[in-house]
């Protein structure tokens, strides 16, 4: 007899669907404006404001993380927990995986903090790309007048 619903499926296509909009997300939000300041105020893509995809971002996450535990503890802890006793058992014979994503975390999360490269690379030319949503930058009034300088409406420099 067929199941009328598949907790398999259902987790499948629920993780396929929030990752995809997480990557969605993250992606624009790499590419868009920076901070709250005039280059975002008024700023959407699809239809959505920074703020607004900030908050699918959010959510989105926040699902992918119940259902990667569901997938985990619900659906596959029998394998999974197979999985460790076979491990703690077997000692640290097949230890090479562990090892390697560990270290590749702690080389990922260290580069990032110590902003060496590719790391520093890759978050440089994210903010390249958020700083050409914002025009030219607008100084006060008395910055200005000292500097002699006006900005017009259109946000080009005009000399006294």
């Amino acid at each position: 007899m067929k199941q009328l619903f598949s907790w398999r499926i259902f987790t499948s296509f629920g993780l396929f669907l929030s990752f995809f909009m997480i990557l969605i997300s993250g992606v624009i939000l790499y590419i868009g404006p920076s901070g709250r300041g005039p280059g975002a105020m008024g700023w959407s893509m699809i239809g959505l404001t920074k703020p607004e995809w900030q908050n699918q971002h959010i959510i989105f996450g926040f699902a992918f993380s119940l259902i990667s535990l569901f997938h985990l503890f619900a659906i596959n802890w029998k394998v999974f927990f197979s999985y460790l006793k076979t491990k703690s058992t077997d000692g640290t014979r097949r230890s090479v995986e562990l090892l390697a994503i560990i270290a590749l975390s702690l080389l990922f999360g260290i580069g990032t903090y110590n902003k060496v490269q590719p790391f520093s690379g890759i978050l440089d030319f994210g903010r390249s790309i958020s700083k050409s949503w914002e025009g030219p930058k607008m100084q006060s009034p008395e910055r200005q007048q000292r500097s002699g300088t006006i900005i017009n409406s259109r946000g080009n420099h005009e000399s006294e």
